[in-house]
Parts: structure tokens; sequence; C-alpha cells
């Protein structure tokens, strides 16, 4: 196959050529984002149960709907949160799972408890469309929070014409309320009357209940009939007639109530750099390419931005585009450094042509693997770019291999034909053993399921398919242009071109022999011949002890996992970026007014730290989710600050504990504020996260309250609490059963007049334009006075009158729990800490000392989650896979080397890479996370790829007949000149990355380039000494057996002496 291809090099060039033009025009067209889009496997239930306390909610509404989801064969987690009038269910599935399917059989579950909610209670609604990263923020800054409601129609128009735009999933308005249309009762008027709040309501749902007319036949036509008089405006609310009064009374809803059109009471602001704000969030649909979206959206936006009034400034507050853009110049210019860098390295051992074509290897196999990538899901983000730097320097090891094999044949005396030929076959199924065993490495992250087997799919696929691109080039490729220059060299000499001679025979003839000691190609080519015969030299005093050898190389190299315990532990590193939130958590109970106090003083005093670009505030919500491993919060007593940094003049990571201590100062410590750096990979929430789960609630209180002392008490940890909250004041209505009777009051009529004097009844709709507003029913307040307002209150009875909510019962102060959580259906209280100059691990590992001098009670339990149960996750996943990748690499070698025992020693250099490649992150300071295995992947294909070489080399030259140590010794010094360039262009490749890359990508790169220089050194001595072991062993049992396990060798190998040594096997 080989010599066809060969021989037939204009149409191997040809294939290659349309090759490179249809990968080249596939990365033209690939789309491009920061991150891989990630599949979320969770989904959010949410019902609500108006007027509910959280232990009803969780009674009546959470267990039913829970116990109907747990049906489900597919989950893998199950949280909900039973509060005041809501019940949210948070339901997450297996990974290995189909999503779409599952989200259906959630839905049928969903459905199937209804019938089982009480009546008042509202339909759930399931959302499983969690993930969506907006592509941009818009501002829409205005002087005066007045200005904000006349922008309603300009911002309804600007929604309208982004989300006819090619890509744009949704498009929504943040920070301006939905309008409603109040009707505030006038308690004191109806009490005068003597009517219920019943009879508002019904006059206005008799209004706007109508039924179709239907169509109306006459003659030949078919007429459409419609009834007029529908509501236009507030106004044509408030003379609605209140029919069925006593005595023939005539009342309009306007004589007993204030009607007016006006936003809900407001429960989320926007503040940007001081002033009101409201936002346009544009959602990018799935598979979007980010820049192509992104200049249709500048020109939308440039094109509506004539029609904004003139009191409106719009300044765009966060583009996918923009961070796409840095991102891929620092990663672009991070990859051009390391190509130049190979080219260098190759260089300092080949010909400057050679080099180049060497070189080449990295972007021909780029291209050519790039072809099938978009249709394998991939797209260009940063982890695709990363798999390219990873597999950077591999990508010409074999074109190193090849090459040099070629030049090995040359200097023995072999045509440029023949060396070509023969010095491709050599070692092309090394070549293939090796190439299908570093992509087998990388195999456990292709099959990694869930949110982390999303993120980092495109390493293996990138990584795979590169490298058989690089092997089908070097075994193609590389022959063609060394017969090439060889033939243009022989032409110069005057002698014929091989190829053109049809026998190989023939051109041996004509071929001039070589003396071997012609120039050594490259800039260092001579320090590296000489490298190759000292070394050629010395092995055999290592081999003279092979056993001892050995054992002290594998000691020494596994020495450094003793280092291990002094590493620190990190999933993912923060995110280097020039953004960093603020978040804050007032007490429960604590008014939204509070909360934008709060917000907006902060906000202040942030604007007027150096450095600091801008502030966005948020008051009553987060951000609008514009990080993949952030998430949408919301709450009147939540609040969010995003601030803009100048990267010139401060750092995130310089600033995090400044500011928290100065915002902590000038709040009291019941707020809850925590300034921290946006976070790199799959989302954890707080890094450290302690459940403690358990029967009664007062319990788990105690127990949580314990847990926050103990954690307080460990140096590192910040913003300390538990998910429950404080306790909330609360107005208890306690009817008395007796006078309800009496009365023939229900307990619903009762909660639903007590419901309109607090958050208002929503009774009907009004039909405004495109809009479907809601018309609420309120209680004017008296004497400011809320709790005499409920009292005051009329309830309609069965007998036709009316009862006063006092008369009925009391009504008295008290206090009740913010909300209840549920884990797999257990009460849990979550405990969360962020950490501060410690790693989260460390803080975990003391946490648990501490705790296990802590006596729980008989019922309860406790368990770590944050980050760290998603490492170990994740951990054990790759873990449980790499089992069988190990075994599926030793399968694969045991097929090319017909041995059980040469597979083994060959993985053997494992080991010593992952002894150097802790020593690089114990001398660099960086911690064990999800890259630094990353790294430990690629370079355990690395050092195998040297190795399967180095050992099909020496058994080549025992298959020919070579002495033991001679081979050994020969194949050592033949493939130390390749080793060392592969280790030095796998080095040049990633130490840009390395220096440049920042905290993500650095672990990795150390993780690679200090186990390669240990293990290199290490092999090129312990795999010879072990190989010497390994095969004398094997030669005694087959003369034993009476066989010879190479041709030209007798039953039993008899003692023989290296050249020089005397050394006697």
């Amino acid at each position: 196959m080989i010599a066809k291809l060969i021989r037939r090099r204009k149409v191997t060039l040809l294939f290659f050529m349309m090759a490179i033009l249809l990968g080249a025009l596939n990365i033209a067209t690939l789309k491009q984002r920061e991150n891989p889009e990630i599949d979320l496997t969770v989904a959010l239930v949410t019902t609500v149960y108006p007027g509910a306390s959280p232990e009803k909610v969780e009674q009546f509404v959470t267990r039913p709907i829970e116990d109907k989801i747990k049906e489900m064969s597919e989950i893998k987690v199950l949280k909900s949160t039973s509060s005041a009038n809501v019940s949210a269910i948070n339901v997450e599935i297996k990974p290995d799972v189909d999503i779409k399917r599952a989200w259906d059989t959630l839905r049928q579950k969903v459905q199937s408890a209804e019938s089982d909610l009480p009546s008042d209670a509202e339909k759930p609604l399931v959302n499983d469309d969690l993930g969506k990263i907006a592509e941009q923020i818009l501002h829409f800054t205005v002087n005066e929070e007045s200005e904000l409601e006349p922008l309603r129609p300009t911002m309804n128009a600007w929604k309208k014409q982004l989300s006819t735009i090619t890509g744009v999933s949704n498009v929504q308005i943040v920070g301006l309320p939905d309008q409603e249309v109040a009707v505030t009762l006038d308690t004191e008027k109806l009490n005068t009357f003597k009517l219920p709040w019943t009879i508002v309501a019904q006059a206005l749902q008799t209004k706007h209940d109508r039924v179709p007319l239907g169509n109306l036949d006459k003659g030949a036509k078919s007429y459409y009939v419609n009834m007029t008089g529908e509501w236009t405006s507030a106004e044509d609310i408030a003379r609605t007639e209140i029919l069925g009064l006593p005595n023939g009374t005539s009342l309009k809803i306007g004589d007993v109530a204030d009607v007016k059109l006006k936003p809900e009471k407001k429960k989320v602001s926007i503040y940007h750099e001081g002033k009101p704000t409201l936002d346009i969030v544009i959602n990018a649909e799935k598979g979007a390419d980010i820049p192509t979206l992104q200049k249709l959206l500048d020109e939308k936006v440039q094109t509506l931005k004539s029609q904004l009034p003139a009191n409106v400034t719009m300044t765009s507050l966060f583009t996918q585009k923009e961070s796409l853009d840095h991102l891929f110049h620092d990663l672009g210019r991070e990859l051009l450094i390391g190509i130049l860098a190979v080219i260098v390295v190759c260089s300092m051992g080949l010909t400057f042509g050679t080099a180049l074509i060497v070189a080449l290897a990295i972007p021909i196999s780029i291209t050519i693997g790039f072809i099938p990538i978009e249709a394998m899901g991939i797209d260009l983000n940063q982890i695709t770019v990363v798999a390219i730097v990873i597999v950077l320097g591999i990508l010409v090891d074999d074109a190193i291999v090849v090459n040099d094999n070629i030049q090995r044949r040359l200097q023995l005396g072999d045509s440029p034909y023949k060396a070509s030929l023969e010095g491709a076959k050599d070692v092309a199924v090394s070549i293939l053993t090796a190439t299908i065993s570093t992509a087998a490495a990388f195999l456990p992250l292709f099959f990694l399921k869930g949110n982390i087997g999303n993120f980092i799919k495109p390493i293996p696929v990138v990584i795979t398919l590169t490298l058989a691109a690089s092997m089908a080039m070097s075994l193609t490729i590389i022959p063609i242009f060394r017969q090439w220059v060889g033939e243009r060299r022989h032409k110069q000499g005057g002698l014929p071109a091989d190829e053109r001679v049809q026998h190989a025979g023939l051109a041996e003839q004509r071929k001039q022999p070589q003396t071997g000691k012609e120039h050594a190609p490259g800039l260092l080519g001579k320090p590296i011949q000489k490298l190759s015969e000292l070394y050629g030299r010395q092995i055999y005093s290592f081999l003279r002890k092979p056993l001892l050898t050995g054992v002290v190389a594998l000691l020494v190299g596994t020495s450094s996992f003793a280092l291990l315990p002094k590493l620190g532990v990190q999933y993912f590193p923060p995110a280097e970026k020039d953004e960093m939130l603020i978040d804050f958590e007032l007490p429960t109970g604590r008014l939204f007014s509070e909360t934008e106090f709060t917000v907006g003083k902060a906000a202040e005093w942030v604007r007027s730290q150096p450095g600091v670009v801008f502030v966005s505030a948020y008051s009553g919500r987060s951000t609008p989710h514009f990080y993949y491993s952030e998430s949408d919060k919301s709450g009147i007593n939540i609040g969010q600050l995003f601030v803009k940094i100048d990267p010139q003049r401060i750092h995130t990571k310089d600033v995090v504990a400044l500011w928290r201590d100065g915002l902590k100062a000038m709040f009291p410590p019941d707020v809850d504020i925590t300034p921290r750096e946006l976070e790199q990979g799959p989302p954890v929430g707080a890094p450290i996260a302690v459940r403690i789960s358990g029967a009664e609630l007062p319990e788990l209180q105690r127990i949580s309250t314990d847990m926050q002392e103990i954690l307080e008490g460990i140096p590192g940890t910040v913003s300390v609490a538990d998910d429950i909250g404080n306790p909330m004041s609360t107005v208890e209505i306690k009817p008395d059963p007796n006078k309800l009777a009496i009365y023939g009051v229900s307990e619903k009529d009762l909660s639903m007049t007590a419901r309109i004097a607090t958050e208002g009844l929503d009774v009907t709709k009004f039909q405004k334009g495109e809009d479907e507003l809601d018309i609420t029913l309120y209680a004017k307040d008296i004497k400011s006075d809320p709790q005499e307002t409920i009292r005051r209150m009329h309830v309609p009875t069965q007998k036709g009158g009316t009862a006063e909510v006092r008369e009925l019962g009391d009504t008295v102060s008290g206090s009740m729990i913010k909300s209840i959580q549920h884990r797999n259906q257990n009460r849990t209280i979550t405990v969360r800490s962020y950490a501060q100059d410690r790693l989260p691990d460390e803080i975990l590992r003391d946490l648990k000392q501490k705790m296990s001098a802590y006596s729980l009670p008989a019922g309860y339990t406790v368990e770590y989650g944050g980050e760290n149960e998603e490492r170990n996750d994740a951990f054990a996943a790759i873990g449980k896979l790499s089992i069988v990748v190990v075994i599926l690499i030793y399968i694969i070698m045991v097929i090319q080397f017909y041995s059980l025992s040469l597979p083994l020693l060959i993985l053997s250099t494992v080991g010593l890479a992952a002894g150097g490649a802790i020593i690089g992150l114990f001398i660099t300071g960086a911690p064990i996370g999800f890259m630094a295995l990353m790294g430990l992947v690629s370079l355990s294909g690395i050092v195998v790829r040297n190795g399967i070489i180095l050992i099909e080399f020496i058994e080549q030259a025992r298959e020919q007949g070579t002495e033991l140590y001679q081979a050994v010794a020969e194949a050592g010094k033949a493939r130390l000149r390749p080793i060392l360039l592969t280790m030095a262009t796998a080095i040049g490749g990633l130490l840009p990355m390395t220096i440049m890359g920042g905290n993500l990508w650095r672990p990795m790169g150390t993780t690679i380039i200090s186990g390669l220089l240990y293990s290199t050194m290490l092999t090129l001595v312990v795999v010879p000494s072990l190989y010497v072991i390994v095969a004398k062993w094997r030669d005694r049992r087959a003369a034993r057996r009476g066989i010879s396990l190479y041709p030209g060798h007798a039953a039993h190998e008899p003692a023989a002496s290296a050249p020089g040594t005397g050394l006697g096997v």
C-alpha cells in the first residue's frame, strides 16, 4: 500500500491537496463560540399554591409531585424548595440517558400528579431550557426612574425586531415590570354598603367572560356575529356596573375602588453607573455561529438606535463576540508561537527544508483532521483550540520518526527510493500501534457523560482525528518528499534518479555507497550525533546489571509520588476575566427597598475603587445568564453587582478579599456579601457544600448552626451560610372553626380575602393591544396598618351577608421557616462556604477532621457536595474508563509484539512520566485538577509512543540476527535523536500556553512538560534495562522448549560480549 502511494506520488499529492482544501473550507465555515454548548441535564418544575405556608406547600404540592417524578428510572438527583406560595423542584437526570425522551417522561409524570394537588394550586410548569447563555446584554439608561415606563413601547418594538434575526432564540426585557390593572378596593366604602369584595370580582368576571357568538346564515351569506363594548382602558373598567345590589342600588366599580393601569409591584431594578436602566437580553439559538449572529445584531441595533428618545443612552454590557475575540487572540497567539517553536526545534536536528516539511505536518494534519468535525457536533471554541495546542507537539512525532529512519537508511547506503519506501515501511506498524494507543489514551474523555463530558468532548475528537491525519501524512508525504530531494541531489551529482529505474536491484547498483560520516543534519546535528554515540557506548554500562539499573531507575522515577499529599486539589481554577461578580443576600423578610438601597450603596463604593471601568447593579435578581458556569437567581432579598475592571491596573484575584472586607464594614453582619471571580468548568455552585439530612427541621437547624460555627473557625472560609435562612415574620390568621360554621364561611374564602390585603388577587384579564394584562384586586390600607386592613376586610358568607375577618378568628404576629429543602425526597439543609487564600479541598480536609469528633443524632446524615463531589464524580468516571483503556492499549501492543511481557515494559514508562508530572506541579505550586489530569492523559500517549517505537526497533534488529545487547544499544542510539526531537517539539508547542495561557491551561502544560523531561531521560535507561531482563527470560523459556524466538538465533542464546565491554550474558 505504501509502495503504491509513493510510486504514484502525483495521485497521492492530488488526494492530499483535495483533502486540505476540503478541510480548510470546513475550518473557514466552522461555527465559533467561547465555550462548548452544554446540554444541561436539569429541569425545573414550578407550582404556585397561593396563600400556603412552606409546610403546606411541602405536604400538599412538593411531596405528591416528587413521588411521581421519582418513578422515573432516569432520575439522578431530585432537589426541591418548598417556600411560601411556591414549590420549585429541580430534576437532574442521569448523563447517559436520552435527554429529550426524559423530559417528555417528566412532563407526563407531572401531569399525572396534577389530580393529587389542591384545587386552588396552579398548574405545574416544567422548564427544561435552563442553559441558555446571553449572546448580548444591552443597557438602556435614563436619568430618572420615572422615565423607564415610557420606554415600554420602544422596548417592545426592539424585542419584536431583534427576535426576527436568524440565530436569535428569544429576546427578554429585564427591569421593566409587567403592567396590570390594579383595582384598589376602598374597604371603608365597601363596609358602608355592607358589600363583600366578591361582588366586585363577579362584576369584573361577568363583563370579561364572553362566549363566541358563532356565525349567522342569511340567504347565500354567512355573517360572523360579534359583540362590542369590550374594555379599552382603565376608565372603561371603572365604569363597569356592579349588578345584583340590594334595593336596586346602582354602583359602578369606580365608586368603591380606584382603577389604574400601572406597573406591577417592583421586584427587580437595574442601575448602571448609578442611573436607572433597562436590559434587553438576546439569547442565541443552539448551534448559532456567534460572529455571524453578532454582525447581524450590530446591523439591526444600529438601525434601531435612531428610534431611541434623546434621554436614553444605550450601552452594551456584554457580548460573547467580545469574549470570543479576546480568547482566540490569546490562544491563536500561543498556537502560532507554538508552531514557530516546533519549526525551530525541528531545525535543531533536521535540515531546514526537512524541518519545514516535518513542521507542515501540523497545519496539514489539523486541516485534514477537521473535515468531519462539524458532522460530529464540534464547533470552534476554547476547548477545541486547546486540543490543537495539546496535539501540536505530537503531530510531528510520526513525521520525525519516518524522516529519521529514512535518513538512517540513506546513511547505510540505500538509494533515495528504497530508503524512502523501506524507511516508511520499517516504522509503519509501530506508528500505527502508537497512534491507536495514543488515541485510546483519550478515549475516557470521549465517553464521559453529563456536563463535564460535553465540556471536554472536543479534546478526544480533535486529537484522534488529527493524529490519524498526521500518521497518513507521515507515511506518504514525508517519503515522497525525501525521495524527491534525494533524486535532485543525485541529478546534481550526475547520477540518474532511482525512481526512474523500475527495479530496485538495478537502483542499488547505481547507488554510491555512503560512508555514514557525512555532515549530520540540523543546527545541532553534530552535538546530537555525538550524544547518540556517547549514549551508544554508555548504555552498556547500565546493561551490566539490568535488574539493579531498572529497579533503581524505577525507584527514582516513582519516588516523586511521595509529594502527592503535598499537592493541592482543585477541580477547575477561576476564570481570568475582566469581569467579576459581587453577590448580596439580605435576611429573609427584608423589604425590596432595603435590598435596592444596600446594592446601590455598595455599587457606589465599588465605582470609587481604582481600576474599575463600570458597575451594573441588579436588585431582586442576578445578572442575566451571561457565562456558562453561572446560574440565574431571584428574590426580593437577592442582589448582584456586575463589575468590569481594567486588567492593566488590577486583577480580580487581587481585589476579592480587599473588597469583601471593605463592603462587610459598610453593612450589618447579617447581610451576606460575596465578591468572587467567574469560575471555569461546569457549574458547581459554592465550592464547599455540606448537606445535612434528617426528618425534623429543628434538629436539622441545630446541626446546621453547629456546622456553620465549625466552618467559620477554619482558616480561609468566607460567606458561610445555609440555604434555610432566617425565620420570616408573619401575621397568622387563626380562624375559629365554630365561628366559620356559624357564619357559613370557608377557609378558602377567608384566605382569598386576606390575599387581597397582601399580594392582591388576580380575578380576570384585560386585553391591551397584543398584551393580556391581569386585573388584580387590592385592599386600600387602613391607617397604614396592614394587619388592621386584614382584620377589617369583609368575607362573603353562604347566607348572602358578610363578616369581618376579626369576627371569624384572631390575627397574631409570629414567624415561620423561610423554606424547606429536599434532596432525593429527604429534608436537607445545605451549609455553603467560599474559600479565600486557600484551596477548597484544603478547607474540606480540615472540616472532615473536625467533623470526625462530632456526634450526629440517629437518623441524620452528612454528605459533602460542591466542588469535591463534582470532582470525585468526574475523576471516578475517568478512572473506570481508564482501566478499560489500559487493557485496550495492552491488547493492541500484545497483537503487535506477540508478547505479554513487552507491553507491560512499555506501560511502565507511564508511571515514570506521572512521577515527573508530580514534580512539575509541586515546583510550580499548581494544584491537581481536571486539566492536570488531561495533561497526564496526553503525557501517557506521548511516552507510550516512544516506548513502542523503541521496542519495535530492538525487535527488528533481533529478527535480523543482531545479538541482544548490540540490538538494544543500536536501537537506543538510533532512536535517541527522534526521541529527543519529539520531546523538544512537544515541549516547544506547549511552552507558550504554559507560560501565557493562564490558570486553566498552566497545570496541563506543566504536567506534560515536566513529565516528558523527567521520563525521557529515565526511559532511555529503564526500557533497555527492563527489555534485557524480559528478553533473557523469554529466551530461556524458548530454549527450554527447543524453539527460537528470532530467525537466525539458536534455540538458546549463547553468552555473548558486547563490543568493547567483555560483558557476559
